[in-house]
């Protein structure tokens, strides 16, 4: 069995992704409820954002924990067609409230855009340190 070796982009991968996570939480999150209790149409999208980052922090954990650079390369390139899954979501796959000056389409899809860019960069170095490392 080969020894762990936790590497500066294993961390980045981490914090990258936990950051997401919890930005999707606290940060840019989708509408409130309306008035009679019920949800507006963008809060199934938050909720399905929120799903990815916790699949993309799993992935990043499991990149942490392997030591083999070619299934970290695997890992990589994984997460970041899910990555980008994330991006589509809001506005794109699923539908955000109709007017435009509402949360969902001020903070929460910026928010998501802008973090899905950081991740596919940070994604996209990985695959490269991992390629180099595994030849």
């Amino acid at each position: 069995m080969k020894k762990l070796k936790i590497g500066i982009m294993d961390i980045i991968m981490l914090l990258a992704g936990v950051c997401f996570l919890l930005g999707s939480l606290f940060v840019f999150t989708p509408c409130g409820p309306k008035e009679d209790g019920s949800w507006m149409i963008c809060h199934h999208a938050g909720t399905a954002v929120t799903g990815i980052a916790a699949v993309l922090v799993l992935l990043a954990v499991l990149h942490l924990l392997m030591p083999s650079a070619k299934t970290k390369l695997g890992l990589a390139m994984a997460s970041l067609p899910v990555a980008v899954l994330a991006y589509l979501l809001p506005g794109k796959l699923h539908p955000l409230c109709m007017m435009p000056s509402m949360r969902c389409h001020t903070v929460m899809a910026p928010g998501v855009a802008v973090s899905v860019i950081v991740l596919a960069a940070v994604y996209a170095a990985d695959i490269f340190v991992q390629y180099k490392r595994g030849e």
